[in-house]
């Protein structure tokens, strides 16, 4: 088996709509580092580093990109990760009213139960990948039924079953001939200000 090319940048990977340049004018308003990809009916952004410029614990690059809100116009948006050993599929759905949900596949367990986390319906997942005419609920259902794999391939097998374009990117991630985007570093420094205003109220609630 040949070796992962990119193992410290993990397997993460988000479709949404429209074009790349105006998902470079979003992205650039986040906290990490991206290569943002053109694919058929999608743009693919996927981390160009594995860690996010912002201050810990908000620093890691793939739960960052996981989180991270998709505008309006960018919607629907899928994201595709592999987080803490599992398999996690993320939807936001097309609409002026931001909802994000999610599905955790585990080995060994299958869907986890997720209580903090809006639940990401199958139904939900075909009809946003544009694959309702092709596929079944009941056969996205089915495919995380099984607990047993690894959660990379969960994920691939998924978008095969769903006709997602993007596996390579997801495995691979993108290299230099894809264009990289760095967050600006106002987004940045105005993410940690906010944090460090949030720790300090609670720290005086505490007291």
């Amino acid at each position: 088996m040949a070796a992962d090319p990119t193992p410290d940048l993990g397997h993460g990977l988000v479709l949404v709509r429209g074009s790349a340049a105006a998902s470079a004018r979003w992205v650039r308003r986040g906290l990490t580092a991206v290569r943002v990809a053109p694919l058929p009916g999608w743009t693919g952004v996927c981390l160009a580093e594995d860690r996010a410029l912002s201050a810990a614990p908000y620093d890691i690059g793939l739960e960052v990109l996981a989180a991270r809100a998709v505008p309006t116009r960018q919607r629907p948006a899928i994201g595709l990760f592999v987080i803490d050993g599992c398999a996690v599929v993320t939807v936001q759905e097309r609409g002026w009213r931001l909802h994000q949900r999610w599905l955790v596949w585990e080995p060994g367990t299958g869907v986890r139960r997720t209580p903090d986390l809006p639940v990401l319906p199958s139904r939900l997942l075909v009809d946003v990948a544009g694959a309702r005419r092709r596929v079944d609920p009941r056969e996205v259902a089915d495919h995380f039924s099984d607990a047993s794999g690894e959660p990379l391939e969960v994920l691939a097998g998924l978008m095969r079953l769903l006709g997602l374009p993007g596996e390579e990117l997801l495995r691979d991630g993108a290299d230099d001939s894809h264009e990289r985007i760095d967050p600006s570093p106002r987004s940045v420094a105005a993410f940690d200000a906010l944090v460090a205003e949030d720790a300090a109220h609670r720290a005086e609630l505490e007291q």
